[in-house]
């Protein structure tokens, strides 16, 4: 299978970053960052144990991994994304100069990053996988509230968000509730939301993909399956 034979939203960007002069470079690199440091910092603070330490030495990675020619040995006949940032990250925490501090702040961890920590009993790249599935399921939500509102269908977009979203783990009769409408409009709202939801996991894990990477063994490792 050959690089034509992948989804062009991510490969074809990807290949792209060969090319030093290409226009889009500093936008596709921008948006790898944005995609992947979430996993990465979790990768790492789960081989370190310390969190600032983390944030650090995450810097650190993307400055160099974006500063440097690595990412020309990008190849969707070497196998996905994650793969090669888990192997180009495992080698860096283990060369990186302990007392070194990054001086180019690319991200800003919050205190909800933060806060996450993976069980203990998990491999790094299992955390990593994890982190990384939060993150494309946190951007899927997104886009699906932003289609609905878009859309006019306020209503749905606030029900899913109300039932899915929320933290007391609603019913369905207390959503219907708290919209004035039925417990059948309750489900039928969330079916169409839980339908286009999985529409646009699909699509998005799909780009993710390498050769003989399993798209059902993607969508469940981002649900929880």
């Amino acid at each position: 299978m050959g690089a034509q034979d992948f989804p062009a939203t991510l490969w074809s960007q990807l290949l792209a970053l060969h090319d030093p002069r290409h226009p889009r470079r500093a936008q596709i690199l921008e948006e790898l960052a944005r995609r992947y440091w979430r996993p990465i910092y979790h990768f790492i603070r789960h081989l370190r144990a310390v969190p600032q330490e983390a944030e650090d030495l995450t810097q650190q990675f993307f400055a160099k991994l974006l500063a440097q020619n690595t990412l020309d040995r990008l190849s969707p006949a070497r196998g996905s994304m994650r793969g090669f940032l888990k192997t180009a990250a495992r080698n860096f925490v283990a060369n990186a100069e302990r007392t070194a501090r990054s001086e180019r702040r690319l991200f800003s961890f919050d205190a909800t990053e933060a806060s996450w920590q993976a069980s203990p009993e998990l491999t790094p790249d299992e955390v990593f996988d994890r982190a990384w599935a939060r993150t494309v399921l946190t951007d899927a939500v997104h886009k699906l509230k932003s289609e609905l509102e878009a859309a006019g269908r306020t209503r749905e977009a606030s029900v899913f968000e109300a039932y899915y979203l929320g933290d007391g783990g609603a019913t369905y009769g207390e959503v219907a509730q708290r919209f004035d409408v039925s417990e059948n409009d309750v489900r039928n709202d969330l079916r169409e939301a839980r339908g286009r939801l999985r529409d646009i996991l699909r699509q998005s894990a799909r780009e993710y993909l390498g050769p003989g990477e399993s798209l059902d063994a993607e969508l469940k490792l981002i649900l929880g399956g």
